[in-house]
């Protein structure tokens, strides 16, 4: 009887050591290289959640995927390389990981423009530092979830002008790197809402020209700038490809473009790198 006993004890702790195993959390990143000005995908799998965490000090949102929890951080253009901390909190459970943030080198792109074009005059100056200063003060980062799905290309099929992350010196002059891309176009071509969101600015500004900003929640923002017309009004909720504007070159540009910009938890990112990522 003793025998048996202890042979199903045996068992039993078998049992609990294998649901033990299997119930231990498994973290992803990717992808494989992650680089200022890019994107990383976090991912738990084997856990109910919930799953809370932050990355280098800012919180992650975690939405449940197939058998899986799974955050999209932004890393900003201007991180340094290095290692960086990863804090997960998984059933109960407080897990910590160094997350490599490799070099990334940009293109250098030189250019002439009028002098004008270059140097402010103290008008414009004051102008150009108000509207910088009404723009910091729209990124909520903790609104609520609004996007569903992976993000769209707002002018599909259009080339790229110029590219992310490209440092510009000109007159030479050292320039802030392009923190967008500029996609060529024609006048009056229309933008799509890259997915579903709110209108949360909308105006003229010194370098932009018009401009339009969507929430797509849990801090994830997209900008289109030099518009030509704008079809959308502050506070209208949008779907992913509505018509939101059309192409310009108004504000602060040389020929009809759209420049597209991404901000993630206040990260500037590579907007195409958004598009990229399988977010179904």
């Amino acid at each position: 009887m003793r025998l048996i006993l202890r042979g199903l004890i045996a068992v039993l702790l078998l049992l609990v050591g294998i649901e033990t195993h299997a119930a231990t959390p498994s973290i992803l990143l990717s992808p494989k290289k992650i680089v200022p000005g890019g994107l990383m995908v976090v991912m738990v799998k084997n856990t109910a959640g919930p799953v809370e965490g932050s990355f280098n000090g800012k919180h992650l949102y975690f939405n449940p995927a197939k058998k899986a929890f799974k955050a999209v951080v932004g890393v900003d253009l201007k991180t340094h390389p290095g290692t960086y901390p990863l804090a997960l909190t998984v059933d109960g459970r407080s897990i910590a990981r160094d997350v490599v943030i490799a070099r990334k080198k940009y293109p250098v792109q030189k250019l002439t423009l009028p002098e004008d074009m270059v140097v402010l005059s103290p008008e414009n100056e004051a102008r150009t530092d108000r509207e910088q200063r009404t723009m910091a003060a729209i990124w909520p980062f903790d609104s609520l979830r609004v996007w569903q799905g992976s993000f769209i290309d707002p002018l599909p099929g259009k080339k790229i002008g110029t590219p992310f992350g490209v440092r510009r010196i000109i007159n030479n002059i050292p320039k802030n790197p392009h923190s967008g891309v500029d996609i060529s176009a024609d006048e009056g071509d229309p933008e799509k809402a890259p997915n579903d969101g709110v209108v949360i600015f909308v105006d003229d500004l010194f370098y932009s020209g018009n401009s339009v900003v969507l929430d797509h929640g849990q801090g994830i923002y997209t900008m289109f700038f030099h518009l030509s017309k704008i079809e959308v009004k502050y506070g209208q909720a949008v779907r992913k490809g509505d018509v939101i504007a059309l192409v310009g070159s108004t504000g602060r540009s040389t020929g009809a473009h759209l420049h597209w910009g991404v901000r993630m938890q206040g990260a500037k990112v590579d907007p195409l790198a958004l598009i990229r990522l399988k977010l179904e």
